[in-house]
C-alpha cells in the first residue's frame, strides 16, 4: 500500500493525506459501488473490498488532522 503523508502527484486539490481526502474517496467509491451493484457482482464485490480498505485506512487516522 502506498498510503504515506508524502503523496507522489499533486493534482484534483490533493495537498496532503489526512481523513478529508480519504472520505473523498470513500464517498466516490461508495457511488460507484451503488451503480456497480445494479451492473456488475465480480466489480461490485472489488469496489466493496477497496472500501473495506479505505473504511479501515480512515478510522486509523488521528481525529485531529
Amino acid at each position: 500500500m502506498i498510503l504515506t503523508m508524502e503523496l507522489l502527484k499533486q493534482k484534483w486539490n490533493v495537498q496532503k493525506l489526512n481523513r478529508v481526502l480519504i472520505a473523498r474517496l470513500i464517498g466516490e467509491l461508495e457511488g460507484v459501488s451503488y451503480l456497480l451493484d445494479c451492473l456488475d457482482e465480480e466489480d461490485y464485490n472489488t469496489v466493496r473490498d477497496l472500501l473495506s480498505k479505505y473504511y479501515d485506512y480512515y478510522f486509523s487516522l488521528p481525529k485531529n488532522e
